[in-house]
This record gives C-alpha cells, sequence and structure tokens, in this order.
C-alpha cells in the first residue's frame, strides 16, 4: 500500500481521538469516522470523511483501524460482537490500539485478530489533548516489524516521536502504564511539597525553583500550584482508571507499589469531594487541602 491509497478508520472522537483523527485527514489519508456520539463525527465528515454507524461499517473499508477509547470495556465492546469492528475487519488489515488498557487485554487482542487473519498494533500514547492535535503525541509502539511498518505512516501523522518496544504488543501496554505511574508519583510528590511549602510560607519562591528543575512538567507544576483543574486534559476518573490499571499489572508481576496505592485513595478522596470531571492531577491537592482543615 501507498499512503495516499490507505483507507483509515478512526474510532473513538473524545478529547485524544479527535486530534488523532484531525492529523490523519490533514495528513491526507482517506478517512471513516465513528463515535458512539455521532455530533463528534461531523467537523470531520464536513471536511470529506465517510461517516460509519459502526465499528464493523467503518472496519469494512479500512486498510488501518485507529482506536481511541476509554477503557478495557470499551476496546472490548468496540473490537466484539457482530457490530464489532473484527467483525469487519479484511484480512491483513491492523487495528492500532491507542488506548491505555492492561497488559492483559492486549495480549488478548492479538489472539482476537490472529483468530480472524486480521493484525494488532499496540500504539499507546503519551501527551495531552493539545499535543494530539498538534499531532506531537509519543507513540509507545510495539507489534510485528513487517505490520508495524505498514501502520507506520498513520502513526506518524499523529506522532512527534515513535519509540518501537520489539515484537510483544503487550510490552508497550506495560511500557504506558509504567510511564503513568511515574507521572502520577511526580505529581503525588508535588502535591505534598506544595502543601509543607505553602504552610511554611516559601511557596513562591519554591514555585520559581521548580521551574528550573521540571521543565517538562510546567502546565502541572502551575496547576498544582495555584489549585487550577478546571480545564480538564484528563479527567479524575480517567486518572483513577489508569491508577487502578497500574495496581492490577504490578500485582501480575508481584511488585508491590504503595505509592500507586495512595494515590488511588487520593483519587478517591478527590472524588467525593465531586472533582470527577476535574483534571486528574487534582489527587494532588488533597494533601494541601488536608493541611488546610488541620490548621
Amino acid at each position: 500500500m501507498t499512503d495516499k491509497k490507505i483507507t483509515v478508520a478512526c474510532i473513538g472522537l473524545g478529547r485524544m481521538g479527535a486530534g488523532i483523527a484531525h492529523n490523519v485527514q490533514r495528513a491526507g489519508f482517506k478517512l471513516v469516522v465513528y463515535n458512539r456520539t455521532r455530533e463528534k463525527t461531523e467537523p470531520f465528515v464536513a471536511s470529506g470523511a465517510v461517516l460509519a454507524l459502526t465499528p464493523r461499517e467503518a472496519a469494512l473499508a479500512a486498510d488501518v483501524v485507529v482506536t481511541s477509547l476509554m477503557d478495557d470495556a470499551s476496546v472490548l465492546e468496540a473490537v466484539n460482537g457482530k457490530d464489532g469492528l473484527l467483525a469487519g475487519l479484511r484480512p491483513g488489515a491492523v487495528h492500532v490500539g491507542t488506548t491505555t488498557i492492561s497488559p492483559k487485554l492486549t495480549a488478548h487482542l492479538v489472539q482476537l485478530h490472529a483468530a480472524r487473519g486480521s493484525q494488532f498494533v499496540a500504539a499507546h500514547v503519551f501527551g495531552r489533548p493539545d499535543a494530539a492535535a498538534a499531532g506531537k503525541l509519543i507513540s509507545l509502539v510495539a507489534g510485528k516489524p513487517e505490520v508495524i511498518e505498514r501502520a507506520r505512516p498513520v502513526i506518524d501523522a499523529y506522532s512527534a516521536r515513535v519509540v518501537l518496544l520489539g515484537d510483544d504488543p503487550a510490552q508497550a501496554s506495560s511500557m504506558k502504564l509504567v510511564g503513568n505511574f511515574f507521572l502520577a508519583g511526580l505529581l503525588e510528590v508535588m502535591g505534598e511539597a506544595f502543601a509543607f511549602a505553602e504552610r511554611s510560607g516559601v511557596l513562591t519562591a519554591y514555585s520559581e525553583m521548580l521551574k528550573g528543575y521540571l521543565p517538562g512538567s510546567q502546565e502541572y507544576v502551575e496547576r498544582i500550584r495555584s489549585c487550577d483543574f478546571d480545564r480538564a486534559g484528563f479527567t479524575l476518573d480517567a486518572g483513577l482508571k489508569d491508577i487502578r490499571l497500574i495496581l492490577d499489572a504490578a500485582a501480575e508481576v508481584h511488585v508491590p507499589l504503595a505509592c500507586a496505592k495512595l494515590i488511588e485513595e487520593k483519587c478517591i478522596a478527590a472524588q467525593a469531594r465531586g472533582l470527577n470531571q476535574q483534571d486528574w492531577s487534582v489527587f494532588a491537592a488533597v494533601s494541601r487541602l488536608d493541611a488546610v482543615r488541620q490548621q
């Protein structure tokens, strides 16, 4: 297949999926779109994309299907059943999964596709919706090299960097969860440090110092410093989903993650305060809220 002849189906047009689909369309691929909420497909259809009414219909004409969904359950729903994408994919077609899911489900997807004669590539992404819209995601990619090569022009369309992680797609899923755990741990330490700094009267000086130490995390530094969590790039509910995936995957390999368990508790505490749809970094403010309560 040459780039111009590749038809790409994008399934899931939420905060991340819309940015991915936008860049796929801008790159000149023939685009088919599906989303459970149809109004999210309208800008793409207006720009020339074909509307599909089911994942199966989206997959029928596609050489590459890109899914950007919420969790394990939503991915399985889109893949399986008479209206699932597996029922529509032609032999040899490639499913590129960008959703953060469990390594266990990734391994299961590989088996499902092998039984149908199609292929699965894990291509989980690091980056927030603004990075997706700008085509600057970091994609963690694993799968058969020849299959990745076929899907690579599509992945490149929305990625600033592609990290290849070998033949086993589950390795990409594990890498994404490890990366998310590191970031969540950083946010937790940041939140505790801001609580300590605020009560000690050095919040402004500490914030300025962090600008030199964490140049790549300035959005989170400013959010946590100013408690500005309203403009969610990734919601608390979605973040808690990932923390639980991290805990489950770590238990599978017999690694206790005390920090992840603490973060889960902080997320639940933030949910109890009605902060479900705020940016997921709001969990890091629980320490400051607790400190204020104890004054």
